[in-house]
């Protein structure tokens, strides 16, 4: 049996809460569908104080045990997400882009 790929889902999320779920699951069910086992940071559990560093924190928790991670469109205009880059590329984690 061969082992899926693992990619985690980057993007936006701050400013745009009400479009970002739906994003992040389009962006899930491409992955899916091109069979990849995703790690949406929308679904993980965030069971802390709700700050950025917290959600962060775990966010990049998973992002580690990752083997890709996809950038999604307007990436660059989130802090979150260019920590995200900035730490798979560091690391040698493949980057793709939506």
């Amino acid at each position: 049996m061969i082992n899926k790929k693992k990619i985690y889902i980057s993007g936006q999320i701050s400013g745009i809460e009400e479009q970002a779920p739906k994003l992040f699951q389009e962006a899930e069910n491409l992955l899916v569908n091109s069979g990849y086992d995703v790690i949406n940071p929308m679904k993980l559990q965030h069971d802390h104080d709700k700050s950025w560093e917290s959600y962060m924190r775990e966010d990049i928790k998973a992002l580690m045990d990752c083997d890709e991670i996809y950038m999604l469109k307007g990436w660059s205009s989130s802090r979150g997400a260019r920590v995200e880059f900035d730490l798979a590329y560091s690391l040698g984690i493949k980057v793709k882009y939506q």
